[in-house]
């Protein structure tokens, strides 16, 4: 099985072309899009729209939660307020059902592996907000939890939302689509094992 994964478009509708447009070409046998459509790029609702006409999985990213359930999911994000509060003004009931519909997570068996997606690994799923922070790459907390039976039971843990490309274990991380240094991912799944590229995104 060949699985494609890209994350965190945030706005940027010429990147989100290119990347399905590049993905396509790799004959994936199925698309998973980790989350986060909006914030940074003025073209959200272009993208939204985008991906729910594209047959991809799509999984909600914090992006999604500060827009279906507004800020106060997070405090840190305070600041972030009025714009969502205007993003939310500016969506169509079908937008914000398919929105709220987005999973946050996505398993995949094959081969007798399994691989988990979400946008980033879990502190409580059924928190409002279920993340780790951003900061639990600096504190310890997100390398304790790569060594969790919650992530260990997997043979592959795929996240975005750090903007970056690295692996820890059994976790990679894929940069963000929509702004510098992007990339997708690529992973082969077959009777041997599994193995996984970071791909450039260029963007002409």
């Amino acid at each position: 099985m060949k699985i494609a994964v890209f994350s965190d478009v945030h706005g940027n509708l010429k990147a989100l072309k290119a990347v399905l447009e590049q993905i396509r070409t790799k004959n994936a046998d199925i698309t998973i899009f980790l989350g986060d459509i909006f914030q940074r790029g003025n073209e959200e609702t272009e993208c939204l729209e985008l991906l729910k006409a594209s047959d991809i999985v799509c999984l909600k990213g914090n992006c999604e939660l500060y827009t279906a359930y507004g800020v106060d999911v997070d405090p840190d994000v305070e600041y972030l307020r009025e714009y969502y509060d205007n993003v939310r003004s500016r969506l169509t009931d079908e937008q914000m059902q398919f929105i709220m519909e987005m999973p946050l997570f996505y398993e995949l068996g094959s081969n007798g592996h399994k691989i988990h997606f979400s946008h980033f690994l879990f502190s409580d799923i059924e928190a409002a907000y279920p993340y780790l922070q951003l900061s639990s790459l600096k504190d310890g907390v997100f390398d304790k939890t790569c060594e969790s039976e919650y992530v260990k039971k997997y043979d592959l843990a795929v996240i975005g939302h750090s903007h970056r490309n690295f692996v820890q274990g059994n976790v990679v991380s894929v940069s963000a689509t929509g702004l510098e240094g992007a990339s997708y991912l690529i992973i082969e799944d077959n009777e041997d094992g599994i193995s996984f590229e970071h791909i450039e995104l260029d963007i002409d």
